[in-house]
């Protein structure tokens, strides 16, 4: 038999559309392809806490999509009505001369997110993974970003999926924690600092708006180019320190909002078609002196 490279997989943020990390693993189990290392943002950090679990990844998808996350996350489906609701609260804060960092406890969906998270990874901490995890975050005051490695996964994965607007940020160690995607959106680096000698990204973000119309489109779009920006320039410096030795995944989820847990099952299906399309790189990228998988592959999208 070959020697093996260690692979590390970095799944990136996406609201609903990242669910299609659930199918990506699936179909990598389903062809013997282990996992050495895993670093996660925001959806991708709570499928990665499942896997780095060892849970039954199927069983999961099954499971989620028996539930109405909407309904249990206390969000609408539409992007654009919780970015209604954030401005609405946000005046009546001002108004009141309210300060969220004040408060006691944290706010009833921050809530219904932790209860959510300690239910899919069983309260357990990352000490108890079978595979090395890390969730990335961003300090919301700092703007730092920040690898959690240690501690309950429930909390870690909330804050890496607190997107701000929708959901309060995660009080941590004297941090305001929030979406790790702020920062570092795909995060191949992370995995690499795992020990992952070859990583494959799967990039689950939002596509660019090809129909701007008011100003808050405008405002969105721009927050997407500055991501998407930031993305592409990270990735680059990610393949040219794996020379060769990396792949870069894209599920077709662009139609899925950010919100659209209904999705689910078309989401993890996505994934599934995406990894065995391009299986055969895949299967490249493990074997220690084999070619690197195509250029075109690596780059596409």
């Amino acid at each position: 038999m070959p020697e093996r490279r260690k692979i590390g997989v970095a799944l990136g943020g996406g609201g609903a559309r990242g669910f299609a990390h659930l199918g990506i693993l699936i179909a990598l189990e389903e062809r013997g392809i282990p996992i050495d290392a895993i670093a996660g943002t925001s959806m991708g950090a709570a499928v990665g806490a499942a896997k780095a679990l060892g849970m039954d990844l199927q069983k999961l998808a099954r499971l989620l999509g028996c539930l109405d996350l909407n309904s249990l996350l206390q969000v609408s489906g539409s992007t654009m009505r919780e970015v209604q609701r954030t401005i609405g609260r946000g005046m009546v804060e001002y108004m009141r001369g309210t300060d969220w960092r004040d408060a006691p406890t944290a706010p009833e969906k921050l809530a219904r997110m932790f209860e959510l998270f300690s239910l899919l990874t069983a309260k357990k901490s990352f000490s108890d993974t079978a595979i090395p995890l890390a969730v990335v975050t961003a300090d919301l005051e700092s703007g730092e970003e920040v690898v959690l490695r240690e501690g309950k996964l429930y909390q870690a994965v909330t804050a890496s999926a607190a997107v701000p607007g929708v959901f309060y940020p995660v009080r941590h160690h004297g941090r305001f924690l929030i979406d790790g995607g702020v920062v570092n959106k795909v995060p191949a680096d992370v995995a690499m600092d795992l020990g992952a000698e070859a990583v494959i990204a799967v990039d689950t973000g939002a596509p660019l708006t090809r129909r701007v119309e008011t100003s808050l489109d405008a405002l969105f779009q721009a927050q997407k180019i500055s991501s998407k920006t930031l993305t592409d320039l990270q990735l680059e410096r990610a393949r040219a320190r794996l020379g060769g030795r990396f792949l870069l995944l894209h599920p077709q989820v662009e139609w899925i909002g950010m919100l659209g847990f209904e999705h689910l099952a078309e989401a993890v299906q996505a994934g599934k078609e995406e990894a065995n399309a391009h299986m055969e790189e895949i299967l490249l990228l493990s074997e220690s002196g084999a070619s690197s998988p195509s250029s075109s592959a690596r780059s596409r999208g």
